[in-house]
């Protein structure tokens, strides 16, 4: 797939890089520190850093008024440094941990990736694969949950917001999409426990699109959590490893996120969404508390740690996936999914 290079001139500022801390979130431009901070969701997680455009950090649903973040120090002649505003902590179950932060990136160019059509690949889907975990989402009935999986309850008082559609696909008849305009809606999680070992250390990889309009906030950020590794317990936290943040201009970034926004990694802003059909892929090995992550096949290398007990990994129990957010949207959010598979081999975008 793809991808398209965007000028930094008619961007109009210096990329972001995001760097996760406990005690809050530290934005710099390279020519001169500014003050930034974390944004925190409902659940007691969820929205990071300050946008490149000095936007606000978005405040989770329900929260108590977070902590303002350190100020950036100086830096060399450049561009300034971009402001951001204090986001909300979240009360749903406890409140979060002042997140993420990151030092100033130099000039670069976004890149929006061309995606595949509706119809998807020929050679996608189930179909003789011999992953460990493959999931086309073609078993169940459209607007219901799909066979083998289940509700995996979100913080929003109303149910539902992931079900089974027909109206876009990757592969074969149908997909999983997730349609709302709510915070913290359900989704649906799938047990792991048959893949033994695979579990804690394997090759996920996930098929995705995003519909119109595509997610734009109008004020600070929106933090949208497609995938995520269940642990067992609250000790546990979920590892969101298909996880991005969507500033004003509607550029956005990934990172790998736990819900007290503690851990652990982050990219510039440097994609944007587009209606196509898209592929990301991780490795995780629990062992090592380590994670690598590639969009639409090339490594966002910013991702990549090891040696990260803040993480928590542990012995996941299931896999979530759907949308969910932690800043109000001004528009529906909807995403489709498909050909999820998890291996002990990379499974790659095939």
């Amino acid at each position: 797939m793809g991808r398209m290079q965007i000028s930094s001139g008619l961007l109009g500022w210096k990329r972001l890089g995001v760097l996760f801390g406990v005690a809050g979130l530290i934005a710099a431009g390279c020519g001169g520190g500014t003050k930034a901070v974390v944004t925190t969701d409902a659940s007691g997680g969820g929205g990071t850093t300050a946008a490149p455009d000095g936007s606000a950090g978005g405040a989770g649903a329900g929260g108590l008024a977070g902590g303002g973040g350190a100020v950036g120090g100086g830096g060399g002649a450049g561009g300034g440094g971009m402001a951001g505003s204090s986001g909300g902590q979240g009360g749903g179950s406890g409140m979060g941990v002042g997140g993420s932060g990151g030092a100033g990136g130099g000039a670069g160019a976004s890149t929006t990736d061309g995606g595949a059509p509706d119809g998807g690949s020929a050679s996608s889907g189930c179909a003789g694969k011999t992953y460990k975990l493959c999931e086309d989402f073609e078993s169940g009935t459209v607007g219901m949950i799909p066979n083998g999986w289940t509700a995996l309850q979100g913080y929003a008082p109303m149910r539902g917001g992931t079900v089974l559609a027909n109206d876009a696909h990757h592969s074969g008849s149908m997909a999983l999409k997730s349609d709302g305009m709510s915070t913290g809606l359900d989704r649906v999680k799938r047990a792991l426990a048959s893949l033994g070992p695979t579990t804690t250390k394997h090759w996920g990889r996930l098929f995705y699109k995003v519909g119109t309009p595509l997610p734009k906030p109008n004020s600070g950020v929106i933090h949208i959590t497609m995938a995520a590794l269940e642990g067992a317990t609250n000790n546990d936290p979920e590892n969101r490893v298909v996880d991005t943040v969507v500033a004003m201009n509607g550029t956005h970034q990934w990172l790998f996120n736990i819900p007290d926004d503690s851990c652990c990694a982050g990219s510039n802003y440097d994609w944007s969404f587009d209606t196509g059909w898209h592929c990301a892929e991780w490795n995780i090995d629990v062992a090592t508390s380590s994670f690598r992550f590639f969009s639409d096949g090339q490594e966002v290398t910013a991702l990549a740690f090891t040696g990260k007990t803040g993480a928590h990994m542990s012995q996941y129990m299931s896999i979530g996936l759907g949308t969910i957010y932690y800043q109000m949207p001004p528009a529906p959010i909807v995403m489709w999914f498909d050909d999820l598979a998890i291996d002990d081999n990379r499974v790659g975008c095939q």
